[in-house]
């Protein structure tokens, strides 16, 4: 995948106003993204083959690379059938957020309408020529945006890809969610510096640790010696001295209370459901099932992804699966 890195170009814009759906108005509103391929328009100027990314929890837009069983040349979303855009999420670092905003704490209390508004406004001003989205595919954290998409504007996209996630909080991730939101405020609470303390940071590596129990599928973890286990722990505490403690504060509060299930009827558009076997996080029956039987209509995939720690990687068992879906008519 690493050829392709070169051709995703990051790019930042400003939304000059935008309000949460709390009637809070921010003004230059940063967006990070990511976008390559080859737009195509239709006989009025309109893109139609536009394909919208969104990513998990821990991620950004640049997330995409780990998709290169799908997304790149000569794949499925490859660079000269379509226009491919990923978004760093609004409250994720680099986009706006409690981190590059400077609110810290004071950062408004986001819901599942102000990530898919911060998003549907961004794609309206910068790529006004995009009046329909050819689809969304959303992972983990951003599988639940796609699903936003769909309930909040059902007619703005083709299709939706919902992948390894969910459209409530509940079992695994609810405990996630409560204590990583313990383990944040204890650690904010503590810190009574003006600058970013080494507790504050203390408090990210824990975070990260936790979440390192739910992200591999079971059979891989099974398979780590604890030695092995030592050594992703470690990894996982470094890769958290890159995030920054209000963002995830903020990401986990709008997790615990996240609960689309008595919207799932109002999605219109064509659905693709992958339910992940051995997925601690995100677990089929009680996930991605649901999902399927209450949209009419959708399509359910089971992914066996136990032979890999990233679910992406087996993503090439079910591409034809996949291709078909998104090839339909």
């Amino acid at each position: 995948m690493d050829r392709e890195r070169y051709f995703l170009k990051n790019e930042q814009y400003y939304i000059r106003e935008f309000e949460f759906t709390d009637g809070t108005i921010v003004e230059d509103a940063v967006v990070d993204y990511g976008s390559m391929g080859t737009p195509k328009y239709d006989e009025n100027g309109n893109m139609i083959n536009a394909i919208l990314f969104c990513h998990s929890f821990f991620d950004d837009y640049s997330s995409i690379h780990d998709f290169d069983q799908i997304f790149g040349r000569d794949k499925l979303f490859n660079q000269e059938d379509y226009f491919i855009i990923s978004i760093t999420s609004l409250g994720f670092s680099h986009s706006f957020s409690p981190s590059v905003s400077g609110l810290k704490n004071d950062f408004p209390h986001y819901e599942m309408e102000d990530l898919v508004n911060f998003q549907r406004q961004f794609l309206n001003e910068r790529f006004p020529e995009i009046k329909k989205i050819k689809g969304i595919l959303g992972y983990s954290f951003g599988g639940t945006i796609a699903l936003g998409w769909a309930i909040h504007y059902p007619d703005d996209m083709e299709f939706v890809i919902h992948f390894a996630s969910s459209h409530i909080n509940s079992g695994f991730k609810y405990v996630f969610s409560k204590l990583s939101t313990n383990i944040l405020e204890t650690s904010i609470q503590q810190n009574q510096h003006d600058v970013y303390h080494k507790s504050m940071s203390q408090g990210l590596i824990l975070l990260s640790q936790l979440y390192y129990l739910l992200s591999f599928p079971i059979n891989y973890i099974y398979s780590l010696s604890p030695e092995e286990i030592d050594v992703s722990l470690e990894n996982f505490r470094e890769e958290s001295l890159f995030r920054d403690i209000f963002d995830m504060k903020r990401a986990n509060e709008f997790m615990l209370s996240l609960d689309l299930s008595s919207q799932l009827d109002q999605i219109k558009c064509r659905l693709l459901v992958i339910g992940v076997e051995n997925n601690n996080l995100s677990v089929p029956i009680y996930d991605s099932i649901p999902i399927h039987e209450a949209v009419d209509g959708s399509e359910y995939i089971l992914l066996d992804a136990s032979d890999g720690y990233k679910e992406a990687n087996s993503l090439y068992k079910i591409e034809n699966e996949i291709r078909e879906f998104v090839e339909k008519k």
